[in-house]
């Protein structure tokens, strides 16, 4: 199991050729580092009807899959320049093929037609996962016949990595989702 820190996000890859791009928050109060369902860098968002950044899942509800295509949020918790920012804009990686490690998993959930994270090129997907006492947005195994969104494949398992889960990104839609 993962523990959440001060960086839980970190890139494999070189960064550059990565298109990253800053979206409004649909909610601004998710910034503040006090709060205590404050976004953390690894988590997965996706864009609403206004073209603002909400979370992948309701984290209310563990276990909820991301039935759309989600992008995985590159700012630390409590960064300045975006508390500066009037209307709280934060970084996702857009587009562009990449690899990172993360702390923001769990490798021993099976949801949905998913499974426990166990083997390398793994498909991932992201759903609500428990870290700790608290909800997040995080990867979680897939199937290939799996109806959400497959956003990555594994590179290097959590055993071998200090317990971080090493993935490429790979979009691939399933089963009619978008």
């Amino acid at each position: 199991m993962s523990t959440v820190q001060r960086v839980n996000f970190e890139p494999v890859s070189d960064i550059n050729p990565i298109h990253r791009r800053d979206f409004p928050l649909a909610d601004a109060s998710l910034a503040n580092p006090s709060n205590v369902v404050a976004l953390v860098d690894g988590e997965w968002m996706k864009l609403d009807a206004s073209a603002k950044l909400a979370r992948a899942t309701a984290i209310a509800s563990v276990g909820d899959p991301a039935l759309t295509i989600s992008w995985p949020l590159f700012a630390e918790r409590g960064r300045y320049d975006i508390q500066a920012m009037s209307q709280r804009k934060m970084p996702i990686l857009f587009m562009g093929q990449y690899e990172f490690n993360t702390r923001i998993f769990d490798a021993s959930v099976t949801i949905a037609s998913g499974a426990p994270i166990t083997t390398m090129l793994q498909p991932l997907k992201v759903a609500t996962v428990t870290i700790g006492s608290r909800n997040y947005t995080g990867l979680v195994g897939a199937a290939y016949a799996d109806n959400a969104a497959i956003v990555g494949y594994v590179t290097r398992l959590p055993a071998n990595n200090g317990g971080q889960l090493r993935f490429m990104s790979g979009w691939a839609v399933r089963n009619g989702s978008t």
